[in-house]
């Protein structure tokens, strides 16, 4: 059994060690719908990626199975960082794009909203589905009977209101 997220990130130093910078822990264990295979991910804002990598590289990178991915989408820049602590999988996505534009925050704050806004039997529907194998965001559109790219297509929600929201999921429709 794996220790508690929130344990892990205590034993990195997580706080220690982003002090200086702008990060944001998202992701399902925070929003209480992590299954065993889930991960921890950090969305890092910095002016220079590069430069954060090396940090993180120098504190981290002897843990198990340390990678680093780079990919750019204009005009910003991410640096994916991985590795394996007790248990979890730990991903940094650190990028010069600020966090609240961030996809992976976006999708983390729509999804706790729709979590806060359903309930708990939303909330079961949601893990069932994860231990499944299905990942998280198309899980959510499923639930609620979003077509195509659910990466996408989730974002649009961040617009609705919450009655909106509402109209969607109860809708008979669907």
């Amino acid at each position: 059994m794996r220790p508690d997220y929130n344990r892990v990130l205590e034993n990195l130093m997580l706080s220690s060690v982003l002090s200086e910078h702008e990060f944001h822990i998202i992701g399902t264990p925070p929003l209480e719908i992590d299954v065993e295979t889930s991960d921890i991910d950090i969305a890092c804002f910095v002016d220079d990626p590069d430069e954060l990598t090396k940090f993180l590289r120098k504190h981290y990178g002897h843990l198990g199975n340390y990678i680093e991915k780079g990919k750019v989408s204009v005009p910003y820049k991410t640096q994916i960082i991985s590795f394996e602590v007790e248990g979890w999988q730990v991903e940094f996505f650190v990028s010069n794009q600020p966090l609240e534009q961030q996809n992976g925050v976006r999708h983390f704050l729509i999804e706790k909203r729709l979590l806060e806004l359903f309930g708990p039997s939303f909330k079961q529907s949601v893990i069932a589905l994860k231990k499944q194998g299905i990942k998280t965001e198309p899980a959510f559109a499923k639930l609620l009977g979003i077509v195509g790219d659910p990466y996408i297509n989730l974002l649009k929600l961040e617009e609705f209101s919450d009655n909106q929201l509402c109209y969607i999921y109860l809708s008979p429709e669907k």
